[in-house]
């Protein structure tokens, strides 16, 4: 670009130099004068262009680098980011493992009613599942065994419920979910509902401030509830309400 100008401007010059049919002195200077300007400008010229060279080219290089620290930094942050999900998948891989383990031992621990339910732990019947302890403890102990395996000591709702449970029950005294521990007036741990009994065991219903816990026996082929005290030991009924249905 710089020679083409420098060009131009000797070809003006020279067309000037040609067309004049002779120089005086007072020309001459005049001329000499305007090639030493003319020689000025071409180096400004060349000077302006090489700045704008030198400018285009740090701003080039700028733009080059900052380009390959955003590059840096995006391939940065997506490696981050693959590294976060693969330990969230991980992690995530082991919670369905374990819960894969419990499903599968719940797939064990429910059987159908009428099964031999001493194999396992939990029954079924009439959409609910029942735990008949093979261990005796006082009421209290009872109660945090049922909630430590995901249920709670039973809670009856009618006497249907207990008929269907009676073959399991009839050959022993179970603790059931409820108390009178405000005296006389009886509610399901599992809920505080207050609890309407009208088929007490014979000469049971209200003994005492001694007795505020209430277990199950069987009196004329059906399972009635009676209160006894909450320190005696005996086996004890848990209920949950998920049910595993074969």
């Amino acid at each position: 670009m710089l020679l083409i100008i420098n060009l131009v401007l000797l070809l003006f010059l020279y067309e000037d130099v040609i067309g004049l049919p002779c120089l005086t002195n007072e020309a001459k200077e005049d001329f000499d004068k305007s090639r030493k300007d003319l020689t000025v400008v071409q180096s400004n010229i060349g000077t302006v262009v090489k700045t704008l060279e030198t400018n285009h080219q740090q701003t080039i290089t700028a733009l080059e680098s900052t380009l390959k620290k955003t590059v840096s930094i995006m391939e940065n942050n997506v490696k981050q980011t693959t590294n976060v999900l693969k330990n969230n998948l991980e992690t995530f891989k082991t919670t369905l493992n374990s819960m894969g383990q419990k499903i599968k031992k719940l797939d064990t621990d429910f059987i159908v009613l009428g099964k031999d339910f001493r194999k396992t732990k939990w029954i079924k019947s009439d959409g609910h599942c029942y735990y008949f302890s093979p261990e005796s403890k006082d009421w209290f102990s009872a109660e945090r065994n049922c909630r430590a395996i995901g249920g709670y000591l039973a809670k009856m709702n009618n006497d249907g419920e207990k008929n269907n449970i009676f073959s399991y029950a009839k050959k022993a005294q179970y603790w059931i979910g409820m108390t009178d521990l405000k005296e006389g007036e009886f509610r399901w741990s599992y809920d505080q509902s207050i609890a309407v009994i009208k088929d007490w065991y014979p000469g049971f219903g209200s003994k005492g401030r001694n007795a505020n816990c209430v277990a199950l026996a069987a009196n004329g082929g059906k399972l009635k509830p009676f209160d006894t005290a909450c320190s005696e030991k005996r086996q004890y009924i848990c209920e949950s309400n998920f049910c595993k249905y074969t």
